[in-house]
């Protein structure tokens, strides 16, 4: 299991330096070309579609790989398209269709300007793209081949670099930068499906069966609820900065979150590569089971440290690598940084309470997670601006770690329990 996990998540280590580099080129490009106001606009226009992408993968994944054998994978895997593909073109409409009316004060300059409501209807067609890539990755996340998912983000991420640096060539704007996304989902999607027919040796098309979707839906809208709860409390930051502060500040922080932000996958690595083979283990042996979540907390947590000391470094190089602009993100990355090991800790723990069978608690946890960041966002942004943005993130996800935490321990002690009548400890209740 531990070596089949460390191949998965070094896979994507591997293709997330590649794409790392690309999108720190890219970056570099992008607020060099537009500026501190320029790059908080296109921002803006990242972080809108960003929680459609949210919306669109609704944990059906996770309930993909729970449910599906080997006999129905591909008949799910099939479904699952369908289901979120007619998600996904509802969604990118009503994306459209709201970033018209987002208000806009032409005065102040705050809020989402004509240009960047363009620039949200050319995004929301990635919207699609996305939904896509994300079913394929339930099928490499079954077969823990991530190492093909990883591929085909490589070649997109090299596809934007060369969009970028074309863009920068012909002194295009705002616009051209945010069209380049489009063609990275496409090239994203092309190969991704590609990669499926070589694992299955079939072309999957979408398919829609009402008792295979129903039955993946039931199952994922806590988790669904859940991650938009959390993209609630992770992103909301960035409107209510829009609406208080200039779209430099927004650039500032939003330039800081992309470092913040790209040291984030590697958590999401680990817990997407564990997963799988942890829910087998708790159904065969739950105290095996429990051991190995104790070792994993405690890999990650030495990781994340690594990862911070790493983030505080990089972040003093910023106004070297910017010419002396976005001196403001220093500061606000580092603190970003020390919330390193609770974002690592809360995705695996989020894991387990899936594999428990009890992914409705999330609901409470987000959401009162959600609750916190909000309220504190709306009173300390507007005095404090961005560092309060950066400090209230971290304040937000160890408080969800100590609610997942109590809900873990609470949980497994209940595997042992009357609760869990007909069940032997080899085969917990899910």
């Amino acid at each position: 299991m531990v070596k089949k996990v460390f191949y998965n998540v070094a896979s994507q280590i591997l293709g997330k330096g590649l794409t790392a580099t690309a999108t720190f080129i890219v970056t570099i490009l992008i607020s060099r070309a537009l500026g501190e106001a320029g790059y908080g606009d296109f921002t803006k226009i990242a972080v809108f579609v960003g929680y459609f992408y949210t919306l669109a993968d609704f944990g059906l994944n996770s309930i993909y790989v729970k449910i599906a054998d080997d006999k129905n994978q591909i008949s799910l895997l099939k479904t699952l398209l369908g289901t979120r593909l007619l998600m996904a073109i509802a969604l990118a409409a009503t994306a459209i269709m709201i970033g018209f009316l987002v208000p806009y004060n032409p005065v102040s300059a705050t809020g989402f300007s004509p240009l960047v409501k363009i620039g949200i209807a050319i995004a929301s067609l990635t919207i699609i793209t996305q939904a896509l890539y994300t079913t394929t990755n339930a099928m490499f996340q079954r077969k823990l081949r991530y190492d093909l998912s990883t591929i085909a983000v490589v070649f997109g991420a090299f596809a934007v670099l060369a969009g970028t640096f074309l863009v920068t060539l012909q002194k295009g704007g705002l616009l051209a930068f945010t069209s380049i996304y489009v063609v990275q989902g496409v090239v994203n999607v092309t190969l991704a499906f590609l990669f499926i027919k070589k694992l299955t040796g079939l072309v999957i098309f979408p398919k829609f069966i009402l008792s295979q979707a129903k039955k993946i839906i039931s199952g994922a809208w806590p988790v669904g609820t859940a991650l938009v709860l959390n993209l609630i409390y992770f992103r909301i930051d960035v409107f209510i900065l829009s609406s208080v502060r200039s779209s430099a500040e927004v650039g500032v922080y939003g330039l800081a979150y992309q470092f913040f932000e790209a040291a984030l996958t590697v958590p999401i690595f680990f817990a997407n590569s564990i997963y799988p083979p942890l829910q087998d283990l708790a159904r065969q042996d739950f105290s095996q089971f429990k051991s190995k979540v104790k070792f994993w907390l405690l890999t990650l947590a030495g990781i994340s440290l690594l990862l911070v000391a790493f983030l505080v470094v990089i972040a003093n190089f910023i106004p070297v690598i910017y010419q002396g602009r976005f001196t403001g993100s220093v500061l606000s990355l580092k603190v970003l940084a020390l919330g390193m090991p609770f974002f690592f800790a809360s995705a695996l723990l989020w894991h387990t309470l899936i594999i428990f069978g009890k992914q409705k608690f999330l609901i409470l946890i987000y959401g009162a997670g959600a609750l916190f960041n909000l309220i504190a966002n709306l009173i300390f942004i507007p005095r404090y601006g961005y560092m309060a943005a950066s400090a209230i993130t971290v304040i937000s996800e160890a408080l969800v770690l100590a609610l997942l935490a109590i809900a873990y321990i609470y949980f497994s002690k209940k595997v042992l329990s009357t609760e869990f009548v007909g069940h032997s400890t080899k085969d917990p209740k899910r």
